[in-house]
């Protein structure tokens, strides 16, 4: 397998000198390395950009003083220098708007063309060092078109479905006037600066080793040797999540799991170069890219059985798709282990078995009818090496006894580090954030908004407290609408509204808002695997009342630390809630500093990533491959 080393930089920072470097220091280490300029020439875009340019310098002159225009920095078109013409392109590309995905496709097509050739001469290579990449093509591109680095950075997680990721990525980042007083042939200051704001973007969004170019170039090469060095070592863990486009707990575990398992991550031993396949660009992007990890992002396809027939039936004629899509995937990233995130995710669980490589699957949901439970257990154990439940009663749901040849663990899931951090006297309710009323004691559910999740049970249960405990209490709802289950929605907001509980719809403060709540109510009416509410109530210190079924009796495992209540019974929630609004000490007097304590306990970082490295490095030994 042939290995990749990226570097980029802006102009003058020393990329293609430390490039020729590394070659030379890994060929004298005995490795076979080759050094490939990887940047965009221009072939097949030759004939158009002659064409471009003609316009470019026909606009330029009968562009003046009394018809600018504003291009994506803020700038005008009659701007001299690398800033006007930056701005006349930005202005070209808004007069012809239909042209863009042609111009971006003939780009992007001439660019593969190119790679393509000279990766063939690499082809027997261990090591190749990539002076310039498809990174760089696409600051060209965004450039001309306008693009805000948010957008560059979703382009190319988009494009790296379809190119290599680099193992090993080093962003040289130097100011513009160091690459000035170091070349001569750079336009100007703003075509530096200009490109700066991209890179900084896609350096942090894909995870680069950011090193400061005016650091001797002899203390760099030697730094460069060793991270390379460092970073090959470590196995290639690649998570596959087909998320949906509500953004829920899975969705903030697995940011948490692949940042505490990436490299990055404090460079504790033992850790793994680590990327993300996604099928949807949701709000969770935005948390991959503050925590560094390579998102790779395209549309495949899941079987979703709350849609129904048809929901089925589109999911059957997709799946080859699918199922091709991971296959070449793989093949092209050569990761040294998938691990999914979810239980449907079979499809990329049997790309990644038919290529060879291991596979660990995670457990985070309960399956109601046997049939398909029996199916799903039975597909897993022939497709995986290992499989991660996040309670034990997961486990014994699909495992309740062990398979040979199959690796079935518990492993928590990760909890909220702001949540975890200190939190001042949890005894203490904290401040209101906006939109929560004031008033009486706060009672909060959470959870989006489908019949499941129990907050029918919620209504009926206040609809059955005495009229001075309802008047005592102050009570909201978080949560969003699923797709296909807007009438219940619909059902459950004019019932609350009737009652005079506030839906706050999806918040971005949960954390906040449990802080600030005196009692913290979980009533789903089906069995909840490792519930993430449960989980940051603890945390928070609100008392918590939940369903005692599933993982939910693990996690509330002694008196003081909750209640349980029956899924389902209304009645009972609303004796203990009466309880609990009416009682003169305090809810929080009673539950916070047990919760705390078992929360932290169940969530602790420490040896759920030792739990999840040791799995990792035992599925791998058995493959010929170890972690470090």
């Amino acid at each position: 397998m042939t290995h990749w080393v990226c570097i980029v930089g802006t102009d003058g920072s020393g990329k293609t000198t430390l490039s020729a470097r590394l070659v030379e220091q890994l060929r004298e280490s005995g490795v076979d390395a080759r050094h490939e300029w990887l940047g965009a020439e221009s072939y097949l875009m030759a004939p158009l950009r002659k064409v471009l340019k003609l316009v470019w310098g026909r606009r330029r002159l009968t562009t003046g003083s009394g018809g600018s225009r504003t291009n994506v920095a803020g700038d005008t078109s009659g701007a001299p220098g690398y800033r006007g013409e930056i701005a006349r392109k930005n202005a070209v590309v808004k007069r012809y708007p239909w042209a863009i995905r042609g111009y971006v496709f003939l780009v992007l097509l001439d660019y593969r063309l190119q790679l393509r050739r000279k990766l063939h001469r690499a082809r027997d290579t261990d090591l190749v060092v990539a002076d310039r990449y498809v990174f760089d093509v696409a600051v060209n591109l965004g450039l001309t078109l306008g693009w805000d680095p948010g957008f560059l950075v979703r382009f190319l997680q988009q494009q790296m479905t379809r190119v290599r990721l680099p193992d090993v990525r080093v962003f040289l980042r130097v100011e513009p006037e160091v690459s000035l007083a170091r070349k001569d042939d750079i336009p100007d200051a703003d075509y530096l600066g200009l490109r700066l704001a991209y890179y900084d973007a896609v350096a942090a969004a894909f995870g680069f080793e950011v090193r400061d170019g005016t650091r001797p170039i002899e203390e760099t090469s030697s730094w460069l040797l060793q991270f390379t060095q460092q970073e090959l070592a470590k196995p290639h863990v690649h998570y596959v999540h087909s998320n949906n486009h509500d953004v829920g707990g899975a969705d903030k575990v697995l940011v948490r799991m692949a940042e505490h398992m990436g490299s990055r991550a404090a460079g504790r031993p033992g850790a793994f170069r680590v990327s993300v396949s996604l099928r949807l660009a949701t709000d969770v992007l935005g948390l991959h890219e503050a925590a560094g990890t390579p998102v790779l992002l395209r549309g495949f396809e899941r079987p979703q059985l709350s849609a129904g027939l048809p929901g089925l039936v589109r999911f059957g004629l997709a799946a080859p798709r699918t199922f091709l899509y991971f296959h070449r995937l793989f093949a092209l990233q050569q990761p040294d282990l998938v691990h999914v995130n979810d239980v449907y995710d079979f499809l990329p669980t049997l790309a990644a078995s038919r290529a060879g490589i291991p596979v660990v699957y995670h457990l985070r949901m309960f399956q109601g009818r046997p049939a398909i439970r029996k199916g799903l257990a039975r597909l897993i154990a022939r497709s995986s090496q290992a499989s991660v439940a996040v309670s034990d009663a997961v486990r014994q749901h699909y495992f309740p006894r062990p398979v040979r040849g199959h690796r079935a663990e518990m492993i928590h899931d990760l909890g909220d580090a702001g949540l975890m951090a200190g939190q001042g006297d949890v005894l203490l309710v904290a401040p209101r954030p906006d939109g929560v009323p004031d008033g009486g004691r706060l009672v909060t559910m959470v959870g989006r908004v489908e019949e499941w999740k129990g907050q029918a049970v919620f209504l009926d249960a206040l609809e059955a407290l005495k009229p001075g405990a309802r008047e005592s209490g102050t009570f909201v709802m978080v949560g969003g609408s699923v797709p296909g289950k807007e009438a219940y929605f619909d059902e459950i907001s004019r019932r609350a509204r009737a009652l005079g509980v506030t839906m706050l719809g999806v918040r971005r403060d949960v954390p906040a808002i449990l802080r600030a709540s005196d009692v913290s109510v979980h009533c789903s009416t089906e069995p909840d695997p490792f519930p993430g509410v449960v989980v940051e109530s603890l945390l928070a210190g609100t008392a918590l009342v939940a369903a005692g079924a599933g993982g939910v009796p693990e996690m509330i495992s002694e008196p003081g630390v909750g209640v349980l209540v029956t899924p389902g019974h209304a009645d009972e929630l609303a004796a203990v809630l009466a309880d609990l609004i009416e009682a003169v000490p305090t809810p929080r007097s009673r539950f916070a500093t047990a919760a705390r304590v078992r929360g932290l306990a169940l969530v602790d970082p420490a040896p759920i990533d030792e739990q999840l490295r040791a799995l990792y490095t035992a599925v791998l030994t058995a493959r010929g491959r170890s972690a470090q």
